[in-house]
């Protein structure tokens, strides 16, 4: 009898979640694992040298561009002609294309409107859009348009990484809530087993029927499956986390090197942020808002092209020049007049009647930004929704804990009183498996109610556009 008490005395006194040993993996290394590691983050940093090549490429319109022309004609022996024009231009961001250049003509049957000194002839001049394209031109809406996509690109790879952070949280909450499940079971098995050890030795002290032995065993299986089931989910949930745990060497980390699960229960579940401060500052900064707000600009910017599209073409081409290398004559004009003489300049002029096209190609971009400002009201509602949302989630499942882990304390309570009875031999194996199966049932849900206070606590971040 005396060594049945001290048996029952040893598991009485040791039920609760136990702590592990070994190191626990917590959400913050997997975390900043995630964002330097993972395979979809580094996609998204490319977007950042991706805007770089982009912005790099709308400059180069404005590179100066060197030409170089030559024609010649020979026939039947006779040396027609031969010109060669060789110079740059120089695009400016006022729509002015500057230009200087040399010219050489040789032959005998050279036209008369191409006969040139005979050391060649320089020219400087200009092209000057002051029609269309005089406020805005492809290149300058090409480069405005690569430094928006900077922006844009920016709020892109923060969407892609708070939606990456986002569905790893919920894995990483999984798995800890598994592995604290297999902490449970693991130890109701140590418990079924310690009271198959005690009642045993009760029917062998002629205490207990043999009823109570196989009612101990047949309880004791429960415990196996329990456990069995929740190793098994555990073992799952730590290779879906797998997915965001990736080493150095771009490779998902060994599950054999993860450690162990914090315990759920040892952490605090009252941290509800302000919910209002959060909408406010979703409003300013949210990506999916920051996205549309640079299609807005680049809506603008196409606005502003097709409305130059809508006038004239009016361009205007002026050039000095000079014999040889020299522009300006040594005597008889001066001052401004000198830019009258020794030029050549022209007049382009078209305009399409009634210019239906442009009319309508500036009509549908307007048509386009009504319909990306009714998408930024919905999307801006839509996200006051969901921060609310799961706010108010957020609040109850506090609530919900607070109530969960008294009830919790309140059937160990009822197991501790069943399991003093017992020893008195004033109850049953079938009532403390009855207490015992109630207590461990409302262990499992408060621990998924933990787990839930995390995830949903992940979900108003990214909700609200944080990481």
């Amino acid at each position: 009898m005396i060594r049945k008490i001290a048996i029952l005395a040893l598991f009485l006194g040791s039920y609760g979640l136990a702590a592990q040993n070994g190191a626990a993996l917590e959400w913050t290394q997997v975390r900043t694992n995630i964002l330097q590691n993972h395979p979809f983050a580094n996609q998204a940093f490319l977007l950042e040298k991706s805007a770089a090549a982009a912005l790099l490429s709308a400059k180069g319109g404005f590179d100066p561009k060197t030409f170089t022309t030559y024609s010649a004609k020979d026939f039947k022996g006779k040396h027609y002609y031969s010109f060669t024009e060789a110079g740059v231009k120089v695009p400016t961001w006022a729509g002015i294309e500057m230009k200087g250049a040399y010219n050489i003509a040789r032959g005998n049957f050279l036209n008369s409107e191409r006969e040139i000194p005979a050391n060649g002839q320089a020219s400087l001049g200009i092209h000057w859009t002051l029609g269309q394209g005089l406020v805005l031109d492809d290149r300058r809406a090409n480069l405005r348009r690569a430094n928006i996509g900077i922006d844009q690109n920016d709020a892109e790879q923060e969407n892609m990484l708070n939606v990456l952070v986002y569905e790893g949280v919920k894995s990483y909450w999984n798995w800890v809530l598994f592995e604290n499940q297999l902490v449970v079971t693991t130890e109701a098995q140590r418990q079924a087993t310690l009271r198959l050890i005690a009642v045993r030795e009760s029917y062998l002290e002629g205490d207990k029927p043999a009823m109570d032995t196989l009612e101990a065993y047949i309880q004791l299986q429960n415990r196996q499956l329990d456990r069995n089931f929740a190793l098994t989910d555990a073992q799952n949930a730590k290779i879906a986390l797998q997915f965001y745990y990736w080493s150095d060497a771009q490779a998902p980390i060994d599950t054999a090197l993860f450690g162990n699960a914090p315990l759920l229960v040892l952490t605090l579940y009252t941290n509800i942020p302000n919910i209002d401060s959060l909408v406010t500052e979703a409003m300013l900064q949210h990506p999916d808002l920051r996205i549309y707000n640079a299609d807005l600009r680049l809506l603008d910017i196409e606005k502003r092209l097709k409305f130059e599209k809508t006038k004239p073409v009016f361009d205007l081409n002026y050039n000095i020049l000079g014999a040889g290398w020299s522009f300006f004559p040594t005597g008889g004009v001066a001052g401004a007049g000198v830019l009258a003489n020794d030029l050549k300049w022209g007049i382009d002029f078209s305009y399409p009647i009634p210019n239906r096209k442009a009319r309508g190609d500036l009509q549908m971009t307007k048509i386009k930004i009504d319909q990306t400002n009714l998408k930024v009201l919905e999307k801006r509602q839509s996200i006051e929704n969901k921060i609310r949302q799961y706010g108010n989630e957020l609040g109850m499942l506090s609530r919900q804990i607070a109530v969960y882990r008294s009830l919790v304390d309140n059937y160990k309570l009822l197991l501790d009183a069943e399991n003093t009875k017992f020893v008195l031999g004033e109850s049953s194996i079938f009532l403390i498996n009855t207490r015992e199966q109630k207590w461990l049932e409302s262990q499992v849900k408060y621990l998924k109610l933990l787990s839930e206070f995390r995830k949903t606590e992940a979900a108003l971040r990214w909700a609200s556009g944080i990481r």
